[in-house]
């Protein structure tokens, strides 16, 4: 009898010296990836500390900025600086598709209106990118980083609802570690593509008939309203407004034109 407890009790000691090596070997691994973790994190540059990142300081940038040339170009027929165009509402309304002639269809002046303002946007953003890259760096070195960059380029693409702004910037931040920033994407929400696309069908009416139906539009697009105000000289300046967003868009046009004192039927 006291052999057979003598093993029993030998077991059970095997056994919990088995369990205690398991969880030695657990807390070894546990530590071992927390490390790797950590460790990698520091070599991806996490070099700061502040609730606000560099990468989120030049979007929130970008983003304003803009925001600014959306609003701007809105207003003014997809023009930062029109040079055809014709005040309404204290903004220089450009005019899409244009004819100085009486009884004349317009010509059209944008016949790439999407491209054209995007290229608009690039030219806008890329100087305000630079400012903000500049105000950074100048914050960045009074607290003892080393900032590094090359001139923001800037592409700037309209789609469905939305504004796909890349920035090639390059930048580096350097302190204990470094951290590399080589480009920075952000997405806007926007009607301008739409707005785009139905300016160019409406300026191509105009083009070809001399007029265009707004009824038409509203019709197929339930969630656009389409406005027509008629100048004495002949001019029509359309306004398109998202229904949802409240988002504007103006242009104008000159087609078959009437001499003042005649209507058309």
């Amino acid at each position: 009898m006291y052999l057979k407890m003598r093993g029993k009790n030998k077991r059970g000691r095997n056994s919990k010296r088995g369990q205690i090596t398991v969880f030695i070997i657990l807390a070894i691994l546990i530590v071992g990836v927390l490390f790797l973790l950590f460790y990698n994190r520091t070599e991806m540059g996490s070099i700061f500390t502040t609730s606000q990142s560099p990468v989120d300081t030049i979007q929130k940038c970008i983003q304003n900025s803009a925001e600014e040339g959306i609003i701007k170009i809105s207003n003014q027929g997809g023009s930062l600086e029109p040079k055809n165009y014709i005040l309404y509402q204290d903004n220089k309304v450009d005019y899409i598709c244009y004819t100085e002639q009486y009884y004349k269809p317009c010509i059209m002046q944008k016949p790439l209106l999407k491209q054209d303002m995007e290229k608009e946007l690039k030219d806008y953003l890329e100087p305000r990118i630079k400012d903000c890259i500049n105000s950074l760096k100048v914050s960045l070195e009074n607290q003892g980083y080393g900032v590094d960059y090359k001139n923001p380029e800037t592409s700037v693409k309209l789609i469905p609802s939305s504004i796909l702004i890349d920035t090639n910037i390059d930048l580096k931040i350097t302190k204990e570690s470094t951290s590399t920033y080589k480009n920075i994407k952000t997405d806007i929400s926007s009607k301008l593509y739409d707005f785009a696309m139905t300016t160019s069908s409406i300026a191509n009416w105009e083009a070809r008939y001399g007029d265009s139906e707004t009824m038409m539009y509203m019709f197929y697009y339930p969630g656009l309203k389409v406005e027509k105000k008629i100048r004495s000289d002949g001019t029509r300046i359309y306004i398109l407004t998202d229904r949802n967003s409240g988002d504007k868009f103006m242009f104008a046009i000159r087609s078959v034109a009437l001499p003042s004192g005649i209507t058309g039927n």
